[in-house]
């Protein structure tokens, strides 16, 4: 059975976006590509709400043919553009923005459900606090990869909402060359 990971980075003082909502990532270093290349092959499907789905829609497809994008980045945007993606939203339309997007004819409940049942890879939710807050109490979420950078942003988009209670299992915590920390847990 498939399973559903959120990955995502996220500060110490568990933003996601710093409070003006811009992004900052962690610092890429070759320890970083490494495990972001290692994760990537986990992955067949992109899980997204309408928002996050257009934040990524207006990167990857330009970050993959931009001749400033490093060989790195551009092998991450490759995976994101030639991945298969699936957008919930009631009033998103036009998919045009970024090549192999579906959005979900059924809730997203029953949507996973099936998605779980497919044969393939796993599925994961990169991107969108709310979204991803969303899944976790839908109790669709089995894995949880975070990534956590050693900096504080005082403020922005929370990734856990506070609404949510549950008690997760660690998996494997590892220490990145940058300082982040890399921490899975299981939710099941």
């Amino acid at each position: 059975m498939r399973k559903l990971v959120l990955s995502m980075f996220m500060s110490v003082d568990g933003y996601i976006d710093a409070p003006g909502g811009e992004f900052i990532g962690p610092d890429w270093s070759p320890d970083l590509d490494r495990w972001t290349f290692n994760m990537i092959e986990q992955f067949d499907t992109l899980i997204y709400g309408r928002i996050a789905w257009q934040l990524m829609a207006a990167h990857w497809p330009n970050a993959e043919i931009d001749p400033n994008t490093p060989d790195e980045q551009r092998k991450l945007a490759r995976f994101m553009n030639q991945t298969r993606k699936i957008v919930f939203s009631r009033t998103l339309q036009d998919l045009s923005a970024w090549n192999n997007s579906t959005i979900a004819t059924r809730g997203l409940r029953e949507t996973i459900s099936s998605e779980k049942q497919r044969a393939g890879r796993d599925m994961v939710i990169f991107a969108g606090a709310k979204f991803a807050s969303t899944a976790i109490r839908e109790g669709l979420v089995d894995e949880y990869w975070l990534l956590t950078i050693p900096e504080l942003f005082g403020g922005g988009s929370r990734l856990f909402d506070g609404s949510i209670r549950q008690r997760l299992k660690l998996l494997e915590s590892r220490k990145m060359d940058t300082g982040a920390v890399l921490n899975k847990y299981t939710g099941r």
